[in-house]
């Protein structure tokens, strides 16, 4: 961990000066949009979100309702379930969005109760213990009932259909019903942008107001500061598996999106320290060794926080992507 920490630094101090390679090198977990991008806001939303649904149902079927923590945890369908999740908030004003809000708030149980359950493979290696048959038993009923919509034949047909017709144009006017991440980015979808330019949108969005924030806290103890860490580190992702879905974005961060996939693995090991722990005071195991662990995890975020910080690297993936927003305008060569 040192030496990743020590490599992340002077990545953030070579960054500025390093030229782009030109040549694109693809997200080796996420796969690009169908349609690659292309076409108005609503009129690509439909290859992209059956797209998307169909691999990540294609990739769950392969996974067994009997898995353990560990096969969970290997498999790929629940990054698959993200990809689904941020492209139904991208392309979610192409659609009713009563209808859309429950269908994602669906995925959305789907991804958490995941989670959950594959925490446990965490906790497990964390901690050095065996966690209770009836704990694994549990959280895996819990997620296949989270994810038995998703499961059913007829739901997935009624999914389906749905993403296969859009609204003709964006949702606009008041009192709109706006997926949070819009909220956060501070922006709204238009056709002034093909659906690349408005990816980005989202995306330059999100990222500027990271810019805004404290990335960082004092007390990862503090309930309060542990959920705006957590929200940093969500936002971070966000942003990173939306660039890598679409070519062009892909393409522009990618001599920048490094020190961001470091500060997403150093927070996402506090998060796993923290599982941990969580655990263990709630199992009424010794927190002494896992609590020292969480500091230790902690600090290590803090330090490359701080350099993440310096080297303004938020700042450079801003840029790249207001220049993909840019290049997609509606009309514009591309």
């Amino acid at each position: 961990m040192l030496r990743r920490l020590a490599a992340c630094v002077l990545v953030f101090v070579l960054m500025a000066a390093s030229p782009a390679t030109g040549v694109l090198a693809q997200d080796k977990e996420t796969s690009f949009v169908a349609g690659g991008g292309q076409g108005r806001y609503a009129a690509a939303a439909p290859a992209q979100l059956m797209g998307a649904f169909d691999r990540a149902m294609a990739e769950l079927d392969a996974t067994s309702a009997e898995a353990s923590p560990e096969e969970v945890k290997a498999a790929s369908f629940r990054r698959r379930i993200l990809e689904l999740r941020l492209l139904m908030d991208l392309d979610a004003l192409a659609y009713d969005g009563n209808r859309m809000k429950g269908y994602r708030d669906t995925v959305d149980r789907v991804y958490e109760s995941v989670g959950v359950y594959q925490d446990l493979a965490v906790i497990k290696k964390q901690l050095d213990v065996e966690v209770s048959q009836d704990v694994v038993n549990g959280r895996r009923a819990e997620m296949n009932d989270a994810l038995w919509p998703l499961r059913d034949q007829r739901m997935r047909g009624e999914l389906r259909r749905f993403f296969g017709a859009p609204l003709k144009a964006p949702r606009s006017g008041k009192a709109l019903r706006t997926p949070r991440i819009w909220d956060v980015a501070g922006a709204l979808p238009t056709d002034n942008f093909d659906s690349t330019g408005n990816a980005a949108v989202l995306a330059s969005g999100v990222v500027r107001a990271l810019e805004g924030m404290d990335l960082g806290i004092d007390d990862i103890f503090d309930l309060g500061q542990q959920a705006r860490f957590h929200t940093v580190r969500r936002m971070l992702r966000n942003v990173v598996v939306l660039a890598a879905m679409f070519p062009a974005t892909a393409e522009a961060v990618q001599d920048v999106r490094q020190p961001v996939l470091d500060m997403i693995d150093v927070y996402d090991d506090v998060k796993d320290a923290f599982t941990a722990y969580d655990y263990a005071q709630a199992a009424g195991l010794d927190t002494g060794a896992i609590r020292a662990k969480v500091h230790r995890e902690f600090d290590k975020a803090q330090t490359l926080k701080a350099s993440f910080v310096d080297a303004r690297v938020l700042d450079g993936v801003e840029a790249r992507l207001n220049g993909v927003r840019d290049g997609h305008r509606q009309g514009r060569s591309r």
